[in-house]
């Protein structure tokens, strides 16, 4: 099933990637926001593709509190979902 690549310079993605400090965040919806002067990077697109699979495995709604759940516990690097996208992601652009 094929994803939304969607490179933001405004409007609320834009907004929400410059107030979170991210370059990218996915979507349940299949979609991967990413700020426009970010989109090249091929390793950060990998990255929240795994994201997207880690939804297709577990479900958006358990993908999401786990997430959330993960993200306070553990904090962001420590959370199993970074750490395994962050693991299948090249170490280089």
């Amino acid at each position: 099933m094929p994803c939304n690549i969607v490179p933001v310079r405004r409007g609320f993605w834009a907004w929400l990637l410059r107030r979170t400090g991210l370059a990218a965040i996915t979507m349940p919806w299949r979609t991967v926001y990413v700020r426009k002067s970010e989109a090249h990077r091929a390793g950060l697109i990998r990255h929240e593709l795994v994201h997207v699979e880690q939804i297709e495995r577990d479900g958006a709604v358990l993908f999401t509190a786990r997430y959330l759940w993960w993200l306070i516990r553990y904090g962001y690097w420590a959370n199993p979902y970074e750490v395994e996208a962050y693991a299948r992601e090249p170490a280089t652009d």
